[in-house]
């Protein structure tokens, strides 16, 4: 039988559907190409704003449109935050919450051989971490580990912790083996991931014990990268970890969401833009080659001109590497979502444009301090060897001899946020 997944959302979501995947294989499943009619349809679902949710009903429908006669199965996020009857009017055979997606292929045979149905527990049930272990990013270099679940900070505009449930994590002897076998299926870099990697605990094993216990236990050519980490969990065991070894790649994204202390209130975001800025300040004392990038959400509820400006402001003096930028998009069912004072699709389409630019003049300002770049040789196309710095910046390195593994290299020029290096500015 051939098989189609349509994901949605996060980085999360699409390590989960590569686990799915490596699972349908595993089982004899055949994938099937984008233009194949399937036999077996697993949508992906999202919910952090109403736009996804809504992406997430259409996948499902053309699903059914494309093979009336397919098995189609709606599982995650938007699955477990809609209520039964929701779940009920759905065009679908399965739905899987956020639980038992592990289970996913041993739940859809079952289905083929018996019709059996599948239930949706309640978020309050979730206590477990669900391994979801990945042995082959298939030709990548770099390799996703998911090492945590879940969200225990309830910020006004998310509904993850509703969706995900409370903040659960992989066991540490886990995680040592899958970062093992990812490094014999040559990957040479691995990056920590989860919904709220920073918190990661198990007993008295924090973060940067884990990637301490990663570094003692895996090869020595190993090179680890942490996806996204809030500015309260960036503790100072991390950051002399990460000073002490060079393993540990020197780019930390850290999402600050606004740079407003009115509107990081309304947000319940845990900290003040202060506060923020002491613990950058801390950060790049402790490392100064550090690039550190984030996310901000602009347009958000009530935010006035003059508190856009305040973010704008903080965002440059604080000087990240590059901004991912988001408008404010609403979620039913959030604190945020009952708030009045939506700000209007013009106002936040400028506002977005404005940090956008800011964000391309601080990406060239960040990647100017660097003269030499050690780089991830990840694929190529003819003579142009393509990967990205320790700082996370996209490198062209021109070159007719053949380029594997890391190197190092000499930059001779940027253009359009990448750097360029032409033959011969390879480092012995």
């Amino acid at each position: 039988m051939k098989y189609k997944i349509l994901t949605l959302g996060c980085k999360v979501n699409s390590y989960e559907s590569q686990y799915y995947e490596e699972q349908f294989e595993k089982n004899g499943f055949i994938k099937a190409n984008a233009k194949e009619i399937s036999d077996i349809y697993i949508i992906n679902t999202c919910t952090v704003t109403n736009t996804a949710a809504s992406k997430s009903r259409q996948k499902i429908h053309l699903a059914r449109k494309e093979n009336p006669n397919a098995i189609v199965v709606a599982i995650g996020c938007y699955i477990q935050f809609i209520d039964k009857k929701k779940r009920q009017e759905l065009n679908v055979d399965l739905v899987i919450g956020a639980k038992d997606k592990s289970k996913l292929v041993d739940i859809v045979m079952d289905y083929i051989q018996n019709h059996n149905p599948h239930s949706v527990l309640d978020i309050e049930e979730f206590n477990e971490f669900e391994s979801m272990p990945i042995k082959e990013f298939e030709s990548k270099k770099r390799a996703f580990l998911k090492i945590q679940d879940g969200c225990n900070q309830y910020c006004s505009y998310c509904a993850i912790p509703y969706a995900r449930g409370h903040e659960r994590c992989l066991k540490k002897e886990d995680v040592i083996e899958i970062a093992r076998q990812l490094s014999l299926s040559h990957h040479d870099e691995i990056v920590l991931t989860g919904i709220h990697t920073g918190r990661y605990a198990d007993g008295n094993t924090n973060l940067a014990k884990l990637l301490k216990l990663l570094l003692e236990h895996t090869d020595p050519s190993i090179h680890y990268r942490i996806s996204s980490i809030e500015i309260t969990e960036v503790s100072d065991e991390l950051l002399m970890l990460m000073k002490k070894n060079p393993r540990i790649c020197h780019h930390l994204h850290i999402p600050i969401q606004a740079a407003c202390d009115k509107t990081l209130e309304r947000m319940n975001r845990p900290y003040t833009i202060d506060e923020f800025k002491e613990r950058i300040n801390t950060i790049r004392t402790m490392i100064d080659d550090i690039s550190i990038s984030t996310d901000v959400i602009t347009g958000f509820v009530q935010e006035s001109e003059e508190e856009f400006q305040q973010t704008y402001q903080n965002l440059k003096e604080i000087g990240f590497s590059f901004l991912h930028v988001f408008p404010y998009s609403k979620r039913s069912g959030t604190e945020a979502s009952k708030m009045d004072g939506e700000i209007d699709g013009i106002t936040k389409k400028n506002r977005v444009n404005q940090l956008l630019k800011l964000s391309s003049e601080l990406r060239r300002k960040d990647m100017e301090r660097f003269d030499t770049l050690e780089v991830l040789i990840e694929n190529h196309k003819e003579n142009v060897y393509m990967g990205y710095s320790n700082q996370y910046h996209m490198v062209h390195i021109y070159s007719s001899k053949n380029l594997s593994g890391r190197i190092k290299v000499r930059w001779n020029e940027i253009k359009d946020n990448i750097y360029i290096v032409k033959e011969g500015s390879i480092c012995d």
